[in-house]
């Protein structure tokens, strides 16, 4: 009888319930990323350490280990080689190395909503050659940010032509690898997230949540800093989301897989996009099984094998408008080295806490800008958003790491109101 086997792509702590799952429905696992040591790794069948750029190397692999599928999610960058890898291999997989600007190319994305007539901000790519011009066109303020890096690291406020241009020195400065940025025009109405799967053409909403952000730095974007499933106006944002992203596939041909937006709505003013992903989002997926009754796992595995029976099922399940309520907090910090972190560890064994990791450990330096994507992150989850925002508020209030001088290092973070 032949064993199915699913080639994964990516090893950290997110990817250890997928293999788990995966296994204990009989698949035969292969993870492969450059990460080593991982416990995604110890638990699979066949463990490759190798660099996921490579997808000749990667699809080697995958012929090698006599591999039915590949599947991933969670980043952009894993979401990426797995298309290349998927074609060089000859393997199933939602998207084409065709399609891949769609999602991946900042300008054929604007483009491409320009022309279905779906609201985007402005932006314009800036070189380092004539800034100055490639930023006269748009509407102050706008946000200056690296094209590739994850949260907010790196992103600026800029008010005037010549703050963006002082923004851009500083963050090629901070960040010399990245030589291109992005200019956009800043919106500052309430952000969304939504995570979707797009089964036979059509678009299932799988949940929508409330991205909140904090400001704590003159000058520099707000830092997302809550995240919460379902949205407090789910009901309301739905069909006109839908409608969005439905007319999006439409036009770059997804027939099937995952998909994501970013966007702002406002009522009155509809749905302005930030970006559309052929990706499940990091963090957030636990979020959506505790809120939304869908696991994301199941989803993924049941795409892998094409399983038409599952897949109808786990979609017929998914409850977008919550059938409860789950939040991860994010928590950042100011440069310093970590002296004691205490509290932290103490938060993260709340009794409410589902996920929990600390980024930093004692003896670390945090840096500016912070060198991981968050100083931590917490998931929670409550039978209500009251409760939430409650719990919330008192994780909050205890969150808490000291230099050695016993200043503090980490920022306050407040949560938005109805």
């Amino acid at each position: 009888m032949h064993t199915f086997t699913l080639l994964i792509l990516g090893s950290k702590t997110e990817f250890t319930p997928l293999v788990r799952l995966a296994k204990e429905r009989g698949f035969r696992t292969v993870v492969a990323d450059g990460n080593t040591g991982t416990e995604a790794k110890a638990l699979a069948d066949r463990a490759c350490d190798v660099d996921i750029r490579d997808a000749a190397a990667v699809a080697e692999i995958a012929k090698k280990e006599g591999a039915d599928a590949i599947t991933t999610a969670y980043s952009d960058l894993l979401f990426e080689c797995a298309v290349r890898i998927a074609d060089a291999a000859g393997l199933p997989y939602h998207l084409t190395p065709d399609l891949l600007p769609y999602y991946r190319d900042k300008s054929v994305m604007k483009k491409t909503m320009d022309d279905l007539g779906i609201k985007n901000a402005k932006s314009a790519l800036l070189t380092g050659e004539d800034d100055a011009a490639a930023i006269s066109s748009l509407r102050f303020p706008i946000v200056i940010k690296p094209l590739d890096l994850y949260g907010s690291r790196g992103l600026r406020v800029a008010g005037s032509p010549e703050e963006a241009l002082a923004y851009a020195r500083e963050i090629r400065e901070a960040f010399p690898q990245e030589a291109a940025l992005l200019a956009e025009e800043y919106n500052t109405g309430r952000e969304y997230n939504i995570q979707c799967f797009v089964h036979r053409g059509e678009v299932h909403v799988l949940g929508i949540c409330d991205r909140e952000k904090t400001a704590f730095l003159e000058g520099q974007i707000p830092f997302s800093t809550r995240n919460v499933y379902p949205a407090r106006r789910t009901e309301e944002i739905l069909p006109k989301a839908k409608e969005v992203l439905s007319a999006y596939v439409k036009r770059t041909g997804q027939t099937s897989g995952p998909l994501s937006m970013q966007f702002f709505y406002e009522p009155g003013e509809g749905v302005s996009v930030c970006e559309i992903a052929a990706r499940f989002l990091g963090y957030e997926h636990d979020l959506l099984e505790r809120a939304c009754c869908i696991s994301i796992e199941e989803l993924l595995l049941a795409a892998a094998k094409e399983d038409e029976e599952e897949l109808q099922r786990i979609l017929a399940a998914v409850r977008p408008q919550g059938a409860g309520t789950a939040a991860v907090l994010y928590f950042h910090a100011r440069d310093g080295i970590v002296a004691d972190e205490s509290a932290a560890r103490s938060v993260a064994q709340h009794p409410a806490v589902t996920l929990s990791e600390l980024f930093y450990s004692e003896g670390d330096r945090v840096g500016d800008p912070q060198s991981m994507p968050y100083f931590a992150r917490f998931s929670i989850a409550a039978p209500t958003r009251e409760e939430a925002d409650s719990l919330s508020l008192q994780l909050i209030s205890e969150m808490s790491a000291k230099d050695k001088n016993g200043d503090e290092l980490v920022y306050q973070n407040r949560i938005a109101s109805a």
